[in-house]
């Protein structure tokens, strides 16, 4: 009995060390969103949210260029030097 509390406390405790970045992780993208949404108040969630996405995947698609682009050499690019 004791040690299911203990095991139930110390996983609290965990918890609660890693509240701090947590919340720091958090609050940017909340940020953002209250901005967001406070600013353009014809919007909706839905906008936000595709918003988000269509920059998503520009970052996505820039990074999986720079993954499958084959990498050039200089000798490729100037062939004469």
């Amino acid at each position: 009995m004791y040690q299911e509390l203990n095991e139930e406390d110390t996983a609290k405790k965990k918890w609660n060390q890693a509240f701090i970045p947590k919340a720091i992780l958090l609050f940017p993208p909340i940020a953002f969103a209250l901005t967001f949404l406070k600013i353009n108040t014809d919007k909706s969630i839905l906008d936000l949210l595709g918003f988000l996405a269509m920059g998503g995947l520009l970052a996505s698609g820039g990074v999986l260029l720079n993954i499958f682009y084959p990498k050039v050499s200089n000798e490729e690019i100037y062939p004469y030097k």
